[in-house]
């Protein structure tokens, strides 16, 4: 059968939603934009990494809207791939076989869509950003290569001393500094964020992000009022409560198939290499799984939570968390095509330069 297409949310959960659940944690990308779509809501789609539009909405094959899809196999059967397409962001896909990929591209240009980079396992990116470059006549630019955990028991995790601190949920008083700190990630990462400030009042009610507190370092006039020989400045510092101050940050998708994903880890570049984001992504792992985390109210329990890290980062260090390795994903972008430097003067011999004799210099008089 191969590809089929529908705008209609409603049809695409029917025909794909089991598929899509049954292997929840390497599709978590696609259930989250399905979820984004049906709830009609932007903020919830940014952190899905896409942009909707009002579910239900109706528009022609051809039109700019978002389009789902599932891949039918020849012999019938269960549809055994997936994929969602924002014309506004990377498409999404989910299955294995690379031969999809490639049926995908000649799909998506029948229909006159835009594609300006794809997210998929990695073999089937490769096969449709081939497919698509051909077609298309764009160039094909990695973005980033990824690994996709997955952590189903929160006993898994190794035990071992981590960094003193807490996790904290954001209030809405640090909006403006969640705010900052979502933009910078959005510049490290490369990648498209709209409005930040927005996006962190949506994460603060729902109580989707989390902080890492240390104790503040007291004051030295602090430290040296211990030592006072007059009691009533010593017991006033003993007594003071220590103020904790943000030294990193998780962020969560709201619960689909019983999944929540970790969809930002950022630790500000002064307060890296001491563990705190580690210490926050087990400890909010195992909140989630616990039942004390966010996700674990009408929805559903949560009974797994995925994460999705660069490819750069060293495999031990999900398996010291207790993640299990699920898949890889590459992220591709197409660019305009390319080609020779255009010269700067007509091509032509040079005009050749007058030649004669040498003119004589005057001969200087002593």
């Amino acid at each position: 059968m191969g590809w089929c297409t529908t705008f209609d949310l409603d049809k695409f959960a029917a025909a794909a939603g089991g598929y899509l659940r049954s292997r929840a944690a390497e599709n978590t990308l696609l259930l989250s934009a399905a979820q984004a779509a049906k709830d009609g809501q932007d903020g919830q789609a940014g952190r899905a990494g896409w942009r909707t539009r009002v579910a239900g909405q109706r528009q022609e094959a051809t039109g700019p809207g978002v389009l789902f899809g599932w891949w039918e196999p020849p012999d019938g059967g269960e549809p055994r791939g997936a994929f969602v397409h924002d014309p506004s962001a990377p498409l999404l896909i989910s299955g294995k076989a690379p031969e999809m990929g490639a049926a995908l591209a000649a799909t998506l240009a029948k229909l006159s869509r835009h594609v300006f980079g794809v997210d998929a396992p990695t073999e089937v990116a490769d096969a449709f950003a081939a497919a698509w470059s051909q077609r298309a006549g764009t160039t094909v630019r990695p973005h980033r290569n990824c690994r996709v955990y997955r952590l189903t028991n929160a006993a898994e995790g190794m035990e071992r001393p981590g960094p003193a601190g807490r996790l904290r949920y954001a209030r809405p008083q640090d909006r403006a500094l969640l705010a900052d700190w979502l933009t910078a990630f959005a510049v490290e990462a490369t990648e498209r964020l709209g409005s930040a400030s927005d996006l962190a009042a949506d994460l603060i009610s729902y109580g989707e992000a989390v902080f890492w507190e240390v104790p503040q370092r007291p004051s030295r006039l602090r430290d040296a009022a211990l030592h006072l020989p007059i009691p009533l400045h010593r017991d006033q510092a003993q007594v003071a409560d220590t103020a904790h101050q943000p030294v990193a940050l998780v962020t969560l998708t709201r619960p689909v198939a019983g999944t929540v994903r970790i969809s930002i880890v950022y630790t500000p570049p002064e307060r890296r290499h001491n563990g705190y984001a580690t210490a926050l992504t087990l400890a909010v792992s195992r909140a989630v799984l616990a039942g004390t985390g966010p996700g674990n109210g009408a929805s559903g329990l949560v009974h797994e939570v995925v994460m999705i890290t660069d490819k750069n980062r060293s495999d031990r260090w999900g398996g010291r968390l207790g993640y299990q390795l699920v898949g890889e994903r590459a992220v591709l972008r197409f660019g305009p095509v390319t080609g020779p430097i255009p010269r700067a003067h007509p091509a032509g011999a040079m005009p050749r330069l007058p030649t004669g004799p040498l003119p004589r210099l005057p001969r200087l008089r002593r």
